[in-house]
């Protein structure tokens, strides 16, 4: 049951010729256009020796396309099915609610693979990038925190009644996350409060490993504990009160 409501998940999102366009146009326009400026391809003594577009541009594409899909597309997504009354007919079947969640967001996480392969191949061939310095440590960090902003909007998901709400709830979630994550600004030049709360936004905690793993350095544990606890708690929340009408 699963797999076939995966599958129809897969083919709702790509019927869609705006949803791949936007996933995969916006990593990739940031890492060209930032990754094209100059001096962002040079050794930085102050990043160790290390470029730029390697620990810095990279990482936050990334990010930023797992915040697109979890905050946006998902949560949209299930606005729609419970605006056209997909969700009403599937509540008088014996299907859980957390089994249209677990479909949703599987989809999201192969799509959001798909990209991220994209954004080192591309920025490996066209642009020269190193790869992660910390492999292992980075494909960990995106899988967790993919899987912690995937809750978030599955929460979302679970109450949105349309997709306009879903829109205005997902951007007054995803901009205070990009603003106070490190994102628009980078966390160094925070204020010491603001870096310790970057370091527990799931965008942010999610962005700061990817950072440092990239850089060939270990996350470290305040960032990864709180992309748990935001995962187990939210997908918990969601599982239970989730809405099908």
């Amino acid at each position: 049951m699963l797999s076939k409501l995966t599958v129809a998940e897969a083919k709702v999102f790509l019927r869609d010729p705006g949803a791949p366009a936007v996933v995969l146009g916006v990593p990739l326009a940031l890492l060209l256009v930032f990754g094209l400026m100059p001096g962002s391809r040079e050794p930085s003594p102050e990043l160790g020796g290390q470029t730029t577009l390697a620990t810095l541009i990279a990482p936050m594409a990334v990010a930023l396309l797992l915040g697109i899909l979890a905050v946006y597309m998902l949560p949209g997504a299930m606005a729609a099915h419970r605006e056209k009354g997909v969700l009403k007919r599937l509540a008088a079947s014996p299907m859980p609610p957390s089994r249209l969640l677990a479909a949703q967001l599987l989809v999201n996480l192969a799509v959001a693979a798909v990209a991220i392969v994209l954004v080192v191949g591309v920025g490996t061939i066209a642009l020269g990038m190193a790869l992660p310095k910390n492999p292992g440590g980075f494909l960990a960090v995106a899988v967790l925190g993919a899987v912690s902003l995937f809750s978030v909007g599955t929460l979302l998901a679970a109450f949105v009644p349309s997709s306009r709400a879903a829109n205005g709830i997902g951007a007054a979630v995803f901009f205070p996350m990009l603003a106070l994550g490190g994102v628009w600004v980078p966390k160094e030049q925070l204020p010491p409060v603001l870096q310790h709360v970057a370091d527990v936004l799931p965008l942010g905690a999610t962005l700061g490993s990817l950072r440092e793993t990239a850089a060939g350095h270990a996350p470290q544990w305040l960032p990864l504990v709180a992309l748990a606890v935001v995962a187990v708690v939210c997908s918990t929340l969601a599982a239970r009160f989730f809405r099908w009408e």
